[in-house]
């Protein structure tokens, strides 16, 4: 153990064994095809300097944990934030740096089978192209919304051109990335949806009801498959 000013200094030291054997044994039990990794707050009034303030969560301050889990809501594997995880020791000798929220999905599917087809969702703070290529180099495929200053070169419509298209309307742009092919796609639905994946687009469409403002009825809009695959 390590003193704290000391660079190798670990601030979980106390529960790093539990932290440890918890996701020993979360991850143990056969991962399902269909993940999602995200952000979860451990709510607490306790003072504590690695307390997080999370304002779209219902309980605003606690300690901050990224957690991968299945669409039924088991967690396999779970990472308490204390601000020290992007650091070089933390990374395995294969893992080049992709940046901290694209490195937290790196550590946190190393135990996900590859090449088995196995499908990882998370949003727009942690999907990157960088990401995307290293998760298809491992065999495992991803669907992340997008954020378009994250897209180099973006050749999507702009919002200034969605005004004038229907509910529904969507645009892909189809690229490759180190061996990764890359599917960019935008959709209008109230708002408009930047999404991009390694395994599907826009075709096959299918059909969803949405609430229409003008009319003040549910309409039937066209949906990519990338929003609504199973």
């Amino acid at each position: 153990m390590f003193p704290e000013d000391h660079v190798n200094h670990d601030r979980l030291h106390k529960i790093r064994p539990l932290v440890d054997y918890l996701n020993a044994k979360f991850s143990s039990i056969p991962y399902r095809r269909d993940l999602a990794l995200d952000e979860q707050l451990c709510a607490t009034k306790t003072r504590n300097y690695l307390k997080q303030y999370l304002p779209m969560k219902p309980h605003k301050w606690g300690f901050k944990l990224y957690v991968l889990s299945d669409y039924k809501g088991f967690s396999y594997k779970f990472e308490i934030y204390t601000g020290q995880e992007n650091q070089e020791r933390f990374r395995l000798q294969n893992e080049e740096d992709l940046g901290s929220s694209a490195n937290v999905v790196i550590r946190l599917t190393r135990e996900v089978p590859t090449n088995a087809n196995y499908r990882v969702y998370f949003d727009n703070y942690y999907t990157s192209i960088p990401l995307m290529a290293a998760l298809y180099q491992k065999g495992i495929l991803s669907v992340g919304t997008i954020r378009r200053n994250r897209i180099p070169n973006c050749r999507l419509p702009d919002e200034k051109f969605f005004k004038k298209q229907i509910h529904g309307t969507a645009y892909e742009y189809i690229t490759s990335y180190k061996g990764a092919p890359l599917s960019n796609v935008v959709w209008k639905d109230n708002k408009l949806v930047t999404l991009m994946s390694t395994y599907c687009g826009v075709e096959p469409k299918s059909s969803i009801e949405r609430f229409d403002k003008k009319s003040k009825n549910k309409t039937t809009v066209e949906c990519p498959f990338i929003i609504n695959s199973p």
